[in-house]
């Protein structure tokens, strides 16, 4: 006797879940292409079809937010120092393999408003910029907070509301 199936379409809790298959991320806007977490790298997952993003969000001394794994700017840039130590002003003039621009969180949010991101707020001091820039940009539903800090996501998903 033939096995049968069925296919049932789940409406899933949360709209950052709404999609008919699996999902497939580009890890830092598709890192293993290129350099990692700049404009570039998302713009080219984009292209070859991507429609989920994972970055992580730091703050600056200031406020300004970033698109960045690290803490600090050694391991990939051009420049020295902890993020959350620095103004805007200085963290600018890095360049990731020397190359490419540190992203605003806004930017990429702004730029594929189609694309859905998960982002990992990686200290305290992001979850407000964070929240303000979904805000700005209404990336409500097109947004995935993470953290390998329970109470820093619940401080985020607060904050965002």
């Amino acid at each position: 006797m033939p096995l049968t199936g069925i296919l049932l379409h789940v409406q899933p809790r949360y709209a950052f879940l709404d999609h008919p298959g699996p999902l497939a991320f580009a890890h830092r806007g598709g890192a293993a292409e290129g350099r990692e977490n700049t404009h570039a790298a998302f713009a080219r997952a984009v292209e070859l079809g991507y429609t989920y993003l994972e970055t992580d969000a730091h703050a600056t001394s200031d406020g300004v937010l970033l698109a960045f794994h690290d803490h600090t700017l050694d391991r990939v840039t051009d420049r020295r120092g902890r993020i959350a130590e620095l103004p805007y002003r200085l963290v600018r003039q890095a360049r990731i393999d020397g190359v490419d621009e540190i992203p605003l969180m806004d930017d990429l949010l702004g730029s594929w408003p189609e694309a859905r991101f998960n982002i990992d707020v990686k200290e305290a001091a992001a979850i407000t910029p964070l929240a303000e820039a979904i805000r700005r940009t209404g990336a409500y539903d097109r947004v995935c907070l993470t953290s390998f800090s329970d109470e820093r996501l619940a401080r985020a998903r607060a904050a965002v509301g």
